[in-house]
């Protein structure tokens, strides 16, 4: 199972929202991150495991 997740600045902070569907494959999840970055989301790929995988260039360690 895979989510997207979506990072949004605010001044120094970054805040973190998980609430994205599961979604039962990978590829769906590549596609939903592909549009929301494209639309100017900051966005992140997290398995049902916890692991996250950087979509977007410029996210904090």
């Amino acid at each position: 199972m895979w989510r997207v997740v979506f990072y949004e600045r605010r001044g120094c902070r970054v805040q973190i929202d998980r609430t994205g569907p599961w979604l039962p494959k990978r590829q769906f999840a590549q596609e939903w991150a592909r549009w929301f970055k494209a639309q100017g989301y900051f966005v992140a790929l997290q398995d049902q495991f916890g692991t996250e995988e950087r979509f977007s260039q410029g996210l904090p360690g």
